[in-house]
């Protein structure tokens, strides 16, 4: 911000901008409906990214928390603390890489599976309610264009970034 007066001209044009046609404002207030939702439907106890990290260690077992980090698109110092808070509860195990002892291979644990499971029914059952005013046409499209702009946003992200790619 300046201490600069804006020009009349500029602040006419930003007080025309309807913020319920901006996609940002839109997005982060979909996010808040999504968080809202989620602790009210989903689960109090398991946040949408920490079952974004069980889906991954479902989905892959024995696999490395770098690895982890790219599949949820997850900087690897919030995957640690995602995976020390999921292991504490002992929904996650960690063994070490036979083959290269500093990697722990993560993998869930019976409880963790069970939590899994009643976790990824109820998020679906979250998500076709949030969208259910949608025809599935609809359902489709928006998660295409939703899958695009986050495709585009990492692609710009990567190329602006040091090093040009993210680890």
């Amino acid at each position: 911000m300046t201490d600069q007066k804006p020009d009349s001209e500029a602040l006419e044009t930003a007080l025309r901008i309807d913020m319920y046609q901006q996609p940002g404002h839109l997005i982060r207030r979909a996010q808040q409906v999504h968080t809202q939702m989620w602790v009210s439907l989903v689960s109090s106890e398991v946040t949408s990214t920490q079952f974004a990290v069980l889906s991954a260690v479902a989905e892959e077992p024995d696999t490395d928390q770098n690895s982890i980090s790219r599949r949820v698109s997850l900087d690897t110092s919030t995957v640690a603390e995602v995976v020390n808070r999921l292991a504490a509860r002992g929904y996650i195990t960690r063994n070490k890489d036979t083959a290269d002892r500093r990697r722990n291979l993560l993998t869930l644990s019976p409880d963790g599976e069970q939590v899994f499971a009643e976790v990824s029914r109820a998020a679906a059952a979250m998500t076709d309610r949030m969208v259910e005013i949608l025809p599935d046409a609809d359902r489709k499209e928006l998660v295409r264009i939703l899958q695009n702009l986050v495709e585009s946003g990492e692609a710009i992200r990567d190329s602006t970034s040091p090093g040009g790619d993210r680890a």
